[in-house]
């Protein structure tokens, strides 16, 4: 037997350090709505199932676990404790961390790891440790909340399954659900057709790719049979070709010696002509070292001589008509000065005297005496507004002490003194400003003051300094100054173009004296470079120099042909030489050769090599198909290698399908036993419905059906017919689920575990509810019971019926 004895709820939903107590038998947890009953409810289910969703291959969550996770605190923690079988237990959970830990309580040893960790999540699962089963049929069957009149789909599997434990060997270990997974898992694991991970479907999948590659290697046999003909035919081909090109070799040998004895017969030719151009080379040896350039520069040079002798004799002639021009100029030196006046020094005057006119000029129209006038103006204004401010200061001063002494008589006139003193500081301000102003514009108005006096002392220092020029000259204005520089001007200009005249003529003289000097040197060097150069060729006059270029060139000429016909006689020997060709066609008469005159010995070197190139593509063809068939001889040893693997994974396809075979037998034959199982147990599941249903209906219903999917009919009792349960009334319809999921829960029970009842029977009327609280005080004797409701009819109902109870209230 399993009571709950303490439900801790250190930090869940609503309620924080909130424990509650039960006990044995009948315990009724009252309250009215959102007081939290549901909330209790479903923290034993959390406690115990960690709000895990059953039937999923990963850890999902269902939405209670977020539902009651406090909004205000961090902690989502609770311990619930209860005693099974006589041994205590607490069960310690953190919602958050998803941590579990289950203690003996009388020890308090952690007893964790001896509890289910679940097949497929791995997550320790208290409940279905203590309880046999999962959350689902936890759910169906011991925990039933408010208007539960539907069971889950998967609950027939589940009770299926627990009452073929029971019909079978009692062993929770031997399980028709845990057969028929472990059979699946074994189909899941050999895999289908079409699961190419899986073993049989990887078969599959490796047949089809070894006879794909099989038909590759067929292709590939096939290639390596012909590769052998061709082979085969490339030798003889190759044996014939090797034939041809030594018959052609051996006529090219013939064409080569006759070439060598044409070449040999050549090079005696040129032998001879050589030894003649040697014996006039030695004769002609002498003008060999006569310079062409030398040559070139003699007659450039004799030719510069002579022009610049003419050139000479023409400055003679214009250095004697110079001579008479100077003579004839005649000019008395008058000196630098004109009437007492030295040129250049008034030129100098008169310039000084423009330039301090036009800055005297400048200064004048620059005067600031409008910016001054306008200063003053500006100044006067604002001293003129500085006495009006000051006068409306004084009066608003006034103003304000009169509103204060009147304020001792009339306390409203203190306020009109606010305004007014406020008028004070504002005039006080203006005041200020203005003063600030008046002091800036003074300030502008010195400088500006200062500025015009020493503009006006600049222009009579420039007015006394242009008097002093006109002192000078004796000149009372500026014309009279500049009339005078005029005249003196035209006096000057006048006799210095004499002057300028005399100076170039001396000028010329001096020129043309100094370009006859330079020429007459130029002369000079220019003979001596050429007699160096006569000197230097061993000959004595130009015309002596140019025969003796003739003969050089005909030296030259000799050495050039000399090396042609060395080139050809080389050429003609090439590695050889000429004992070497006679000695090669020593032995071989005119008879030798008649058969070949007319051969071409290009076309036959042409021919060879063509038929040398068609031998090369044969040997090279012939490589490769050897390199081809090495290749390809592999393929053919693989094709053994897949033939036999064909016949290896044929042999395993049929061992996975005969495993399948007998794996679906399998089920087909426990499916088949679960089925026989029902119709064992479903009378007796029957029987206890109809006798709940008899006792909490007083006997209106009393035969009920239940088939093999737990779907409920009941018999009419007044026509026997039987009745959808959707035509019956909500109220029986609670009952019937109720009485359904009681039967249910003792039939598959190895132990009596409490029932948790959640506003079940709001639907019931007093009398429904009076024969359901009968039947429960008799069912408590033998498990304990946890009713959660909201009204005050199970109370009052107990309370006449004198049932005990333990009342747990919730405010």
């Amino acid at each position: 037997m399993m009571i709950l004895q303490e439900l801790n709820l250190i930090s869940f939903g609503k309620f924080e350090r909130k424990v509650i107590y039960l006990q044995e038998g009948l315990n009724i947890i009252y309250g009215g709505n959102e007081s939290g009953k549901t909330t209790i409810h479903n923290f034993i289910d959390g406690m115990f199932y960690g709000f895990l969703k059953p039937y999923v291959k990963r850890r999902i969550y269902l939405e209670e676990l977020e539902k009651y996770k406090p909004w205000n605190r961090e902690e989502y923690v609770g311990v619930i404790k209860f005693n099974k079988n006589d041994r205590a237990y607490r069960i310690q959970r953190d919602f958050n961390k998803g941590e579990v830990i289950v203690y003996d309580d009388i020890t308090g040893k952690d007893i964790t790891d001896h509890i289910d960790n679940g097949e497929r999540i791995k997550v320790h699962l208290p409940g279905i440790y203590f309880f046999g089963f999962n959350n689902l049929v936890y759910r169906n069957t011991i925990s039933i909340k408010q208007l539960g009149n539907q069971v889950d789909s998967n609950l027939a599997k589940e009770v299926k399954d627990r009452l073929a434990n029971i019909s079978t060997s009692l062993d929770d270990d031997i399980s028709v659900k845990n057969a028929i997974e472990y059979l699946e898992k074994q189909l899941d694991q050999i895999g289908t057709k079409k699961a190419y991970t899986k073993p049989y479907g990887k078969a599959i999948k490796d047949l089809e790719k070894l006879k794909d590659e099989r038909k590759y290697l067929l292709i590939r046999q096939e290639e390596y049979q012909d590769c052998l003909d061709k082979f085969s035919t490339l030798e003889k081909e190759i044996k014939a070709k090797i034939e041809e090109i030594n018959q052609l070799k051996e006529l090219l040998k013939k064409a080569k010696l006759l070439n060598v004895k044409r070449n040999y017969e050549e090079a005696l030719k040129i032998k001879a002509e050589l030894e003649s151009i040697d014996k006039k080379i030695d004769e002609l040896k002498p003008y060999s070292q006569l310079s062409i350039d030398d040559y070139s520069k003699v007659l450039k040079l004799e030719t510069n001589i002579e022009h610049v002798s003419e050139e000479i004799r023409n400055l003679n002639k214009d250095l004697t008509h110079l001579e008479k021009e100077i003579n004839a100029l005649k000019l008395e030196d008058k000196g630098e000065v004109i009437e007492g006046v030295v040129p250049d020094e008034l030129y100098e005057d008169v310039e000084l005297f423009d330039e301090l006119e036009e800055k005297k000029n400048f200064l004048v129209l620059n005067n600031d005496q409008n910016r001054l006038d306008n200063l003053n103006t500006q100044i006067n204004d604002k001293i003129e507004r500085k006495n009006r401010i000051k006068t409306a200061n004084i009066l608003f001063i006034i103003f304000t002490l009169g509103s204060l002494g009147l304020g001792f008589v009339n306390a409203v006139l203190f306020f009109l003194a606010l305004p007014l003193f406020g008028g004070i500081l504002y005039t006080r301000s203006l005041k200020k400003k203005l003063n600030e102003e008046i002091d800036e514009l003074e300030r502008q108005l010195n400088d500006l003051s200062k500025r015009e006096e020493d503009r006006k002392k600049e222009i009579h220092n420039i007015e006394k300094e242009q008097q002093i020029i006109l002192s000078k000259y004796d000149c009372e204005s500026k014309s009279q100054l500049n009339r005078l520089k005029d005249n003196i001007y035209f006096k000057y200009m006048n006799q210095t173009n004499r002057l300028d005249k005399k100076h170039r003529l001396i000028k010329s003289r001096e020129d043309i004296l100094e370009k006859i000097n330079n020429k007459t040197m130029n002369i000079q060097t220019w003979v001596k470079e050429r007699d160096e150069i006569l000197i230097k060729n061993d000959v004595k006059t130009i015309d002596e120099f140019n025969e003796g270029l003739e003969n050089k060139k005909l030296h030259d000429t000799l050495i050039i042909d000399r090396e042609n016909k060395i080139n050809i006689l080389d050429k003609i020997l090439g590695d050889f030489n000429l004992d070497e060709l006679k000695s090669s066609i020593e032995g071989y008469d005119d008879d030798y050769f008649k058969d070949i005159k007319e051969i071409d010995i290009e076309d036959i070197s042409q021919e060879t090599l063509e038929m040398e190139e068609i031998l090369s593509q044969k040997i090279n063809e012939k490589v490769r198909l050897e390199e081809r068939i090495i290749s390809l001889n592999q393929y053919v040893k693989q094709l053994m290698i897949i033939e036999e693997e064909i016949v290896r994974i044929n042999g395993l396809i049929k061992e996975y399908e005969n495993k399948i075979e007998s794996i679906e037998i399998a089920k087909d034959t426990i499916e088949s036993i679960s089925q026989e199982i029902h119709k064992q147990f479903a009378p007796t599941i029957n029987k206890k419905v109809s006798s709940i249903m008899d006792f909490i209906t007083n006997g209106k219903y009393d035969q009920v059906r239940i088939n093999d999917d737990l779907n409920i009919a009941v018999e009419n009792p007044m026509t026997k017919e039987i009745i959808n349960i959707d035509s019956l009334s909500g109220g029986t319809i609670d009952q019937l689920y109720f009485a359904l999921r009681f039967s249910v829960s003792s039939s598959m029970e190895d132990g009596h575990f409490p029932l948790i009842l959640d506003d079940c029977f709001i639907q019931y009327d007093n009398d429904r509810l009076k024969n359901i609280l009968l039947y429960l005080k008799n069912v408590s004797n033998e498990k304990q019971i946890l009713l959660f409701t909201c009204q005050n009819r199970e109370k009052e109902i107990l309370d006449e019926l004198d049932i005990d109870y333990n009342l747990i209230e919730l405010s």
